[in-house]
């Protein structure tokens, strides 16, 4: 992906000694980035010197090194699914009417109402972001420029200029694209150090130019559009959302799901003015591309799509959701005292999946419908349901008492659909007794989940939840 032109060679030294002015990218994040005199200016740092092109790791060692970059980051994407309702009939399906669907034909400007949300959030205001969920990222910083003059063949400080912008990363949820928008803030340029003269007649006609790029190699992500440049004058009054597309190569990848994790970043660099200099990029930031075709709702199909990845994505359930109640206080029980559940263990119970706010608890992994796994999941749940097999006989008191079958279901935590049910021999399991309706209302909701957070066979750890 080509830029406008900024010369400079090694860094911008060997052109230094040739140029009227030098300078350096620089970025400053924390609370006021984007209001004029409200930060202190002893808060800039250079901005790093753009990465060259790269191919990407391994799926393994793509996935090893995006799940650190999110332990670090700490995000925390969840479904609260007290917020989403389900149908008249209740056939456990969220109604879209109420409740957003995945990104799809994306627009010249982000979402309006989940962008708000995002940039209210503290972490807008850092160097990774906020990323409010595994489809929107966003970002408020300030970028510009350490001017230098060459007088006797020395640089000489003149000023700085910056200007305060808002970014977002849209993830798609039917193409293997990530779409990212910047938006200078008007009125937010500020010119520090500089003299009154070059103040009004130098520094707003020095340029600025932007775009957003791919971290990896063209043969796995390629970003289209070219970069947007203009005058810090111009950038004071510029209000439009500018947008770029990277699109991940679905050949490139050979693993299940054609799964690829990426990095993009924002590079920018000045010209004009005879300055020279080299350009800089912000912190790379991670997403995942699939083309998993088993993802459906509403009689659309979404068989590819890009997420944010930094995230630590979990379910939540809350008990005072009527709905749930029951399932709630169950999971609830068994991830906390997974010894006082059924069935009755002779060595001290391990239960998986609680969230704890970070990455390094053991999560829950999803598997197929019908797959061997959630099929043998069924066969030792209702062994332990229904006091049969290793439950059985002389060993039926270690088995679920028997319950109003007419009116309750066998709920079991973890869930069927997870690698680390009922089957599982290195993880324990719980079973209980619920109202019917509960149990079929929480199943439709974990069946949204698993949609609305892209969550993928295998690969795609998340965790549950309980809230009061």
């Amino acid at each position: 992906m080509s830029a406008t032109p900024t010369p400079g060679g090694d860094s911008g030294q060997r052109a230094a000694a040739d140029a009227k002015w030098i300078g350096k990218p620089v970025i400053l994040t924390g609370e006021g980035v984007d209001k004029k005199s409200q930060r202190p200016r002893s808060a800039w740092r250079t901005a790093p010197a753009p990465k060259a092109k790269t191919a990407p790791l391994s799926p393994e060692e793509a996935m090893k090194q995006a799940l650190d970059e999110a332990r670090k980051a700490g995000a925390k994407s969840y479904l609260d699914t007290s917020k989403v309702p389900l149908s008249a009939s209740r056939q456990a399906a969220p109604q879209a009417a109420t409740l957003g669907l995945p990104p799809t034909n994306l627009g010249d400007e982000p979402p309006a109402q989940d962008t708000s949300q995002c940039l209210d959030r503290g972490g807008a205001s850092s160097a990774q972001g906020e990323t409010l969920n595994r489809w929107l990222w966003c970002q408020k910083l300030r970028i510009g420029v350490q001017y230098f003059k060459i007088v006797d063949g020395k640089p000489e400080y003149q000023g700085t200029s910056s200007v305060a912008y808002h970014a977002v990363a849209v993830g798609n949820g039917q193409q293997r694209v990530l779409r990212t928008y910047l938006q200078a803030q008007y009125g937010s340029v500020e010119y520090d150090d500089w003299s009154l003269w070059d103040r009004y007649f130098t520094a707003p006609g020095l340029k600025m130019f932007i775009l957003s790029d791919c971290a990896e190699g063209y043969d796995y992500c390629v970003s289209t559009g070219s970069g947007i440049e203009h005058t810090f004058d111009e950038w004071d009054y510029h209000r439009e959302w500018l947008h770029w597309d990277i699109y991940s190569q679905e050949e490139a990848s050979t693993a299940t799901d054609k799964v690829l994790f990426h990095h993009w970043h924002f590079r920018f660099g000045g010209s004009g003015g005879g300055y020279v200099g080299p350009e800089a990029t912000t912190a790379d930031r991670a997403f995942r591309c699939d083309s998993a075709n088993y993802f459906s709702q509403f009689g659309v199909d979404y068989p590819k799509a890009c997420i944010n990845y930094e995230v630590i994505p979990h379910l939540q359930y809350n008990i005072s959701d009527t709905r749930v109640t029951s399932v709630a206080q169950h999971i609830r029980v068994a991830q906390d005292s997974p010894d006082s559940t059924y069935p009755i263990e002779l060595e001290p119970k391990h239960i998986p999946g609680k969230y704890s706010g970070t990455r390094d608890d053991q999560g829950l992994h999803r598997v197929a419908d019908g797959s061997v796994t959630a099929q043998a999941n069924e066969d030792w749940k209702n062994y332990a349901c229904n006091r049969t097999g290793p439950y059985g006989g002389d060993q039926a008191w270690r088995g679920l008492p028997p319950y109003d079958t007419a009116t309750q279901d066998c709920d079991e935590y973890p869930f069927q659909s997870t690698e680390e049910g009922a089957a599982n021999f290195t993880w324990d399991f719980s079973v209980r007794a619920v109202p019917r309706g509960e149990n079929r209302s929480a199943g439709g909701l974990l069946r949204w989940y698993y949609f609305s957070d892209r969550v993928l066979y295998g690969n795609d750890a998340f965790w549950v939840e309980i809230n009061d």
